[in-house]
Parts: structure tokens; C-alpha cells; sequence
């Protein structure tokens, strides 16, 4: 009887498990100005894109290696925004960014941080595992004003956000 109850409580832990990686509750602008503050950024891969004849420019930051998913879901700073144009979607103002992703439940997210506040949401955030990839420059779509970057963390992953 031990031994089957052992297992029945071993079992649901590791069915547990996934969910107990994601955060329960979004970040603070606080906890987000905090990490970005030693966020290391890949200049040479910026990008800039327009929309409506103004400059939006991403500059990716580097992950360090060894993240692991569960790392990547409790908060990561993926890069810096800066937009002269308001967010289609979310009006977020023209400004200076951090940009955070974090699984918050079992839901992405990405938020704008500026002054240790969070100024907006983004409206779409999908990330996608990639069975192959290199580092690359993040794409910009104007249509949805939207943007891809690619990172490494235990395998190549595509992240999509949306303003």
C-alpha cells in the first residue's frame, strides 16, 4: 500500500510540476526595472522599422546561456523598445521600453516597463519552439505592429508580441 501511494503522490508532483513553473502573479515595474538594470543588450542585431513614416527600433537582449525554460517563464528582459508611434492595439506612448516576458499561469505575457512602472501590456505574445535556428536580427511588422525575436534557451525559440 506504501509503495502504491508513493507513486500515485510522485506521479502528481511531476504532473504538478510544469504549472509550478510559471509565475502566479505579473511582475512588479519595480522587479522588471531591476533586472533590466543588468540586462546585457545585442546592439548589433537591432532593428528599426516605421509605421506611419515613424521609427520603431528593437534591440534584443542577449539571454545568458544555460537559461532554462523554467528560468524563461518566471521573467526574463528580452530587449528594449523604442517607439516614436503609439501602440496600435494597446496605446502605448512613444518612449523607451524594457521589455519583459514572463508565463504568468499558463499564459505569455510581455510588458512595457519605463521608470519602474509598467505602461502597457502587449496585446498578442506567442512563443514558439523552433526545431532549428540562429541568432538573428528581431523582424518588424507593421501590420499589427508586431515583432519577432529569436532566442536560445535550451533549444531555439520565436517570440511574437504584439502592441
Amino acid at each position: 500500500m506504501k509503495l502504491k501511494l508513493s507513486s500515485l503522490g510522485l506521479v502528481l508532483f511531476l504532473i504538478a510540476m510544469p504549472a509550478a513553473a510559471a509565475r502566479r502573479d505579473k511582475p512588479s515595474g519595480a522587479e522588471i526595472a531591476q533586472k533590466a538594470s543588468s540586462a546585457v543588450l545585442d546592439s548589433e542585431n537591432s532593428t528599426t522599422g516605421e509605421k506611419n513614416g515613424k521609427k520603431i527600433k528593437l534591440t534584443p537582449a542577449n539571454l545568458p546561456q544555460g537559461k532554462s525554460e523554467a528560468e524563461l517563464e518566471d521573467g526574463q528582459v528580452i530587449g528594449v523598445l523604442e517607439n516614436e508611434v503609439g501602440g496600435d492595439e494597446t496605446g502605448l506612448p512613444p518612449g523607451k521600453y524594457n521589455l519583459f516576458l514572463a508565463k504568468v499561469g499558463n499564459d505569455w505575457h510581455t510588458y512595457a516597463e519605463s521608470g519602474g512602472r509598467i505602461v502597457a501590456e502587449a496585446a498578442r505574445v506567442k512563443v514558439e519552439k523552433q526545431s532549428q535556428g540562429t541568432r538573428r536580427r528581431p523582424e518588424f511588422h507593421a501590420q499589427g505592429w508586431c515583432s519577432t525575436q529569436w532566442f536560445w534557451f535550451f533549444g531555439w525559440h520565436s517570440v511574437t508580441v504584439c502592441w
